[in-house]
């Protein structure tokens, strides 16, 4: 009990500010997920995954400066894709964004972020990036441009901005466990000593991850379609973060609270706590 009230404390007094920096509407979470999807893709070196990101014909291109003067780079997205396929064996394309700002209007989207970019471990540089998008007939949300700046010295970078975007890629492990029914996906997002609670009539409920991990149904629900859930808002101090995300589906509105703590290097969901709303 003692551990419980800890994780209970630690979740009330994460900054409620924290929630007005992300998408504010479902739509907003869509674009957000476009471009989490494409980032993903540049980690892994999957060219594939990063083209499903872009419409045909979308365009590339940086602004910089060189000798004082202002330059404008244009690269095809074919080109683009091209490069991370021709890397496939060298080092992951890590780049982590933050202070996002994303503007839905109709069908069109605008998105705006600050972020640095590593060589696997190594830090490359950093700038600013504007994202066009838009939805097509087929409902999807996708990139018809892309811009950035470049700077390659003088980035004051606050470890815990750069730290937000792997936060958020071990939370989605855990939406896709969801996503798809397959425990496998759980497994990546949670450390093995996690637990989940939640209150019943009958009072606290515990649950290990293990066991939650072995109940994963191994496919998708036969509602997915009409089901949503997003990351509302990642809090992180050093090696420690906490997380709201939303799970909004068709019965029931589940509201889950993580905490996560860096372990050899890598973000895990050591507890969960829960509530459900049932409609």
């Amino acid at each position: 009990m003692k551990a419980l009230r800890l994780l209970l404390l630690t979740l009330l007094i994460a900054p409620a500010a924290v929630a007005q920096h992300g998408p504010v509407n479902y739509a907003e979470h869509e674009v957000m997920e476009v471009i989490e999807t494409m980032f993903d893709g540049m980690r892994a070196l999957d060219a594939d995954k990063v083209a499903s990101t872009f419409a045909e014909g979308a365009t590339l291109k940086s602004s910089g400066s060189r000798d004082g003067t202002p330059f404008v780079r244009s690269t095809p997205m074919e080109g683009f894709v091209g490069a991370i396929r021709q890397g496939a064996d060298g080092p992951a394309w890590d780049e982590r964004i933050w202070n996002v700002r994303i503007d839905v209007k109709d069908n069109l989207a605008t998105a705006w972020m600050d972020y640095a970019f590593y060589a696997g471990d190594r830090f490359s540089h950093c700038g600013s990036n504007t994202f066009q998008l838009a939805r097509h007939a087929d409902g999807k949300w996708r990139t018809i441009a892309l811009a950035d700046t470049r700077v390659m010295s003088g980035c004051d970078l606050d470890p815990a901005d750069v730290e937000e975007t792997l936060v958020r890629a071990a939370l989605r492990q855990y939406l896709k466990g969801h996503a798809t029914g397959r425990g496998s996906y759980h497994e990546q997002a949670f450390h093995g000593i996690a637990n989940l609670y939640w209150i019943t009539d009958d009072g606290l409920q515990v649950r290990s991850s293990e066991e939650y991990i072995a109940g994963a149904p191994g496919q998708k629900a036969p509602d997915e379609a009409q089901r949503k859930r997003w990351i509302d808002w990642v809090d992180i101090s050093g090696n420690a973060a906490v997380a709201k995300i939303t799970l909004d589906y068709p019965r029931a509105t589940f509201t889950d609270y993580m905490q996560l703590l860096k372990v050899d290097g890598e973000w895990k969901i050591v507890n969960k706590i829960f509530d459900i709303d049932r409609d």
